[in-house]
């Protein structure tokens, strides 16, 4: 069975034409981005490690990654295996990272690090995500609208649009608004719209709830409202 290593493990890595060099495994979500992007999507999964020493960071997959033990590193350096300076105080580095209280301490506090950074990543995309869908749905909404009721004159909605006038609002009232939506989609100028046409018989109603909606949005986006919905 493959053996596989999770976030923070310290590994060997190898780099066609170098030695195993030591390396730790990283958490694709706390990598640059401008790194992560030359991540190969073609070769399968991927180890990104970065490299002590160099600090360089590189993506391997299973066969080019294999433990680092470090009571056989150390019996490794004692027997003088690592023949360049450069690959043993690499070694060195991650063995003081495995063995030092300090250091062990530090690589904890650096786990904790990182988790705070992908919960508040992982949240900062939903969050986008969220936005987006609901930014995408709000201007469905408002074109869907605006070619039922924008610049209509008197008796130019035909009484069978009345219906579908109403889903809409309906949909509008149970959607999520925030200020920055409200103002993209422009939707507030078609719901405006929508106040001041003189609909007919029971679907005057129409008119009482986009009137209630523009003086929901007044009451919570007071404080932009003047570059917003005027």
């Amino acid at each position: 069975m493959t053996q596989t290593y999770s976030p923070g493990t310290i590994v060997f890595a190898k780099l066609k034409g170098f030695p195993w060099w030591p390396a730790k495994v990283e958490d694709d979500l706390t990598v640059p981005v401008h790194i992560l992007s030359q991540k190969s999507k073609s070769k399968g999964n991927q180890y990104t490690v970065c490299f002590y020493g160099t600090q360089d960071y590189g993506f391997f997959g299973h066969d080019a990654i294999r433990s680092f033990d470090p009571v056989s590193v150390e019996k490794d350096m004692a027997a003088k295996k690592f023949k360049s300076k450069d690959l043993e105080s690499a070694v060195i580095e991650a063995l003081n990272e495995l063995t030092s209280p300090k250091r062990r301490r530090e690589s904890v506090d650096g786990e904790r690090k990182k988790r705070v950074m992908q919960e508040a990543r992982l949240t900062f995309y939903l969050q986008c995500t969220e936005d987006t869908e609901t930014r995408q749905k709000v201007y469905t909404l408002r074109r869907k609208l605006q070619r039922l009721v924008y610049n209509k004159k008197e008796g130019e909605i035909p009484k069978e649009d009345y219906s579908k006038i109403v889903s809409l609002i309906d949909e509008i009232e149970e959607t999520p608004i925030t200020y920055p939506i409200l103002k993209d989609t422009k939707i507030g100028k078609v719901v405006k719209a929508a106040c001041t046409y003189p609909f007919e018989n029971d679907y005057k109603m129409i008119n009482d709830r986009c009137q209630r909606l523009m003086k929901h949005w007044k009451m919570h986006f007071i404080n932009q409202i003047n570059q917003g919905l005027q």
